[in-house]
């Protein structure tokens, strides 16, 4: 409906009504649709009764009702300029916009206004239409809503992805993307988003460009893209600014979708909305009338044009030709609907499907109709009026797909799905999350997330939040939650705040993953490390201290070079079996033994007689650089160095079960006879002192004639078994 202006001057005398009053009221007044009549003076010389309803006012009150009243304010420059500008075309127009209902509602209507001439050829005013659009718009914002709550949750993998920097050089972009855009990853990466938009869009696109970057301010806008092979395509994008974790931009991030068959069904609905316009003067209606008795009457052009009849040269047509197009699930409604009609006046509204006679293409029409009873004894007569839905239909129809995607996907997914208001309490949570925390539906919807975390897990939540609110894009942030039973499990949320048409914070969209078996792997690692350093360090000091000992002053360098590479076998052999045992306890008996394989274990020079006992790492190593240095000596200097010579290596458990003790002798036989030595050497000092530290226990060392003996006596260790 456009907006009158009292300040226009106004023509002498009333215009008169459009040629055909009686008719056009007729038809007008049994139209669902506001219709109205103004002159040059913006004065509506008649108005239908739908227009009087709409309003909530009487007729005379109609007549004089300033529209500019009721626009809503968020509309009203907009839809005031058009008006004029209209108005002062003196050709056809459109305003779409809310308005006011006279119950206080708002109401999207899409209106028409087209110019009246008299005979002579003058400009005598206007004559408009008005419909109700509200269902229409709804729809169309809540798919729209539905669109980018599942984008946020899916991985988008049927929208287009595309990231260009500051300067607006694309930098990413994925296959959907290259698809839409109908350029290769390669070619695109060595373009701009400018050189590929259409130039007539450049001068709306770029500016919202540069205030995102400049001001971080996200936006959504349609646009062409001009494709490699010259076509062109649609494209509705969300973008945003992407930031570095300091806060800079960096670049920014476009999410497209392709649109152009939706455009494409739009331009095609606005050509059908204009035939149906031009049909009864700009009522933009398919009407027909009929005579009740004879069931036949006058149909508007496009209502054959409709059901894909061709026009007869008359433009008659009768209820049956009608209901034959009418699918046959449809039939019974509309018979019926018309019958209660046509008998008791009763008006409907009714939404079927028709089989067009051209082309067999099936079409979802709403249609209206009443009964049109006369005074003085004359027939009733009836009048109806269609409209196409088919689109709309589509669109409630892609909205039902929608929500039913992308709840497979919720109920589905094994990652946790969570949305929340801005205050952080629960709105929607996935069985994958349920499940986890171990809580219901019912017990967990309207909870707030700070019920499921200590006071510092949610500082971190309510710190990312803050973040997004301020800065936009998504933040990803580990967390420790808590389970109904008590565990403690961290984790991993991303999450991206939802907005509205206007690009206002409305809510926000969560995915969790459990990183805690990671993070546990995690510490272990780091406690094995750790292990590992004092490990290496401990080694690193006994080599040092075999060093020192080997290659002191005045040692032969050939018998220390021999000496030290023994004592380093010992260690590594000591090693080897360690790491074996993955540095745990290890057999006493398998330490003896591999510490006398070098000197002859292996040719029965040596009778090992003991239980198998487990010992720490740390007293293996000691007790095999001990039997080493033994073994060594009994080489050089004793029993090993006769072949006759053996020796005897004994070990047992004693003591009480309170108390358990150790005893370990070695002994040797059979080589020549033996002398005290006038000092000790490293590795009788390493024996004496080294293994009996070790063990807090005593070790003595007799140089018998018939051969040395070594004996020790200490608590067994607590790793013995």
């Amino acid at each position: 409906m456009h907006a009158s202006d009292p300040d226009e001057p106004i023509a002498p005398g009333s215009e008169p009504l459009p040629v055909g009053e009686d008719e056009f009221r007729l038809i007008a007044d049994s139209a669902p649709v506001a219709v109205w009549v103004s002159r040059l003076d913006h004065r509506r010389s008649f108005v239908n009764r739908a227009y009087v309803e709409w309003l909530g006012v009487s007729y005379k009150q109609a007549l004089d009702f300033d529209w500019r009243e009721i626009i809503h304010p968020d509309d009203a420059l907009r839809i005031l300029g058009e008006s004029i500008a209209g108005e002062a075309s003196l050709k056809t127009f459109e305003l779409i916009g809310r308005y006011r209902r006279g119950d206080g509602a708002w109401r999207w209507l899409h209106s028409t206004s087209q110019p009246r001439w008299d005979a002579e050829g003058r400009h005598i005013g206007f004559i408009g239409v008005a419909h109700d659009v509200t269902d229409a718009k709804e729809a169309e914002l809540a798919l729209r809503d539905r669109e980018a709550q599942l984008s946020a949750f899916v991985n988008q993998s049927t929208a287009g992805f595309a990231e260009v920097d500051l300067d607006g050089r694309f930098t990413l972009v994925n296959d959907r993307f290259c698809e839409i855009a109908g350029w290769s990853r390669e070619e695109l990466l060595q373009r701009t988003m400018q050189s590929i938009t259409h130039p007539d869009d450049l001068p709306r696109n770029v500016p919202m460009f540069e205030r995102a970057v400049h001001d971080g301010t996200p936006y959504t806008h349609e646009k062409r893209y001009i494709r490699k092979d010259g076509g062109i395509v649609w494209v509705n994008n969300s973008v945003s600014v992407i930031r570095r974790p300091g806060g800079g931009p960096f670049g920014v991030l476009a999410v497209t979708l392709d649109v152009t068959q939706r455009r494409e069904s739009e331009q095609e609905l606005r050509r059908s909305e204009e035939t149906l316009r031009l049909a009864v003067e700009g009522a933009g209606m398919a009407t027909w009338e009929l005579d009740l008795p004879a069931r036949e009457g006058q149909w508007s052009p496009n209502r054959f044009d409709l059901l894909g009849l061709p026009r007869t040269a008359s433009l008659r047509g009768t209820v049956e030709d009608w209901i034959a197009r009418i699918v046959d699930e449809d039939k019974p409604i509309a018979r019926e609907a018309v019958e209660r009609c046509f008998a008791a006046g009763e008006p409907y509204r009714i939404e079927y499907r028709i089989r067009r006679a051209d082309n067999g293409e099936e079409r979802w029409l709403q249609s209206h109709g009443s009964r049109i009873d006369h005074d003085g004894g004359r027939l009733n007569r009836f009048v109806g009026v269609s409209f196409d839905i088919t689109e709309r239909k589509h669109a409630e129809e892609e909205l039902r797909d929608s929500e039913a995607r992308f709840r497979t996907i919720f109920e589905q997914a094994n990652d946790y799905l969570i949305t929340t208001t801005l205050d952080q309490r629960i709105t929607s949570v996935n069985p994958a999350a349920l499940s986890a925390l171990g809580y219901t539906e019912a017990e967990a919807i309207g909870r707030h997330v700070s019920e499921f975390m200590d006071a510092e897990q949610y500082a971190l939540s309510r710190e990312a939040l803050e973040h997004k609110i301020q800065f936009g894009g998504n933040t990803r942030v580990s967390i420790v939650v808590r389970a109904r039973d008590g565990r403690q499990l961290v984790w991993e949320i991303d999450s991206r705040l939802m907005a509205d048409e206007r690009g206002k914070p409305i809510a926000l969209n969560a995915i969790g993953r459990d990183i805690t078996e990671a993070k546990r792997a995690e510490a272990h690692l780091r406690l094995l490390v750790d292990e590992l350093n004092h490990r290496v360090k401990n080694s690193l000091a006994i080599v040092q201290g075999i060093a020192q000992q080997t290659f002191k002053a005045g040692a032969d360098p050939e018998a220390a070079r021999r000496a030290f590479e023994g004592r380093i076998a010992a260690l590594s052999e000591a090693h080897d079996l360690l790491t074996r045992e993955h540095w745990g306890s290890v057999s006493m008996a398998r330490i003896i033994a591999d510490a006398v394989a070098p000197h002859g274990g292996d040719l029965g020079r040596f009778r090992l007689d003991g239980p198998d006992l487990t010992i720490a790492p740390k007293t293996a190593i000691s007790l095999a650089l001990a039997i080493h240095e033994l073994a060594t000596n009994a080489v050089k200097h004793g029993a090993l160095s006769q072949p006759e010579g053996r020796v005897t290596i004994l070990w047992a458990r004693g003591g009480s079960e309170a108390d358990p003790q150790l005893h370990f002798e070695w002994s040797e036989a059979g080589g020549p006879p033996v002398t005290p030595p006038k000092s000790r050497g490293f590795g009788t000092r390493m024996i004496e002192r080294g293994l009996a530290a070790e063990l807090n226990g005593t070790v003595h060392i007799e140089f018998a004639p018939a051969g040395l003996i070594c004996t020790l006596d200490a608590p067994l260790p607590e790793a013995a078994s």
